[in-house]
């Protein structure tokens, strides 16, 4: 069964044209929103036939609906899309494969990956052991490599912001 991913939200339409004004932080918008890739909202496959970006959003055309009218249903919605359509390398992943993740430095177990926060800048971890929670940044500097397969991401040094 093919794995559909939340890769943003519907939070209204743009102009009257029919356009769908969407908020995501997914972290691979340039796989996922382009022109004749489908989409689904509300359990309805819609395909993209335009996209353009205004104001940290994604603006998209579905199905050549240039009615304002016939998009108004999708608001409040979240998009989804097909996983094995972003067409990931080996060594790439997205940021939900994190989860649940073992986070070793060297040998030593630091704890799980609980939760992933987006920002504008740097995208953060939250590693929770029986201890203490704390943050990661995912950048090179804390993060050696991600083994996707046997969910353990690797840091260097054991470094870590604490909560």
């Amino acid at each position: 069964m093919e794995e559909l991913i939340i890769v943003g939200k519907v939070i209204n339409f743009f102009g009257i044209k029919g356009e769908l004004k969407i908020k995501s932080d997914f972290d691979k918008l340039d796989r996922v929103f382009k022109v004749g890739n489908y989409i689904l909202i509300n359990n309805e496959e819609l395909k993209i036939t335009s996209v353009r970006y205004h104001k940290n959003n994604i603006l998209i055309r579905v199905n050549d609906i240039n009615d304002i009218n016939e998009v108004t249903k999708y608001i409040g919605y979240n998009v989804y899309f097909k996983k094995e359509d972003l067409n990931l390398e080996s060594d790439e992943y997205i940021l939900e494969d994190l989860l649940g993740t073992l986070v070793k430095d060297k040998d030593i177990i630091l704890g799980e990956v609980i939760e992933v926060y987006t920002t504008n800048n740097t995208n953060y971890i939250k590693v929770k052991n029986k201890d203490k929670t704390f943050l990661i940044p995912l950048i090179d500097n804390y993060i050696d490599h991600f083994d996707k397969e046997a969910k353990i991401l690797y840091t260097l040094n054991g470094q870590s912001l604490s909560l």
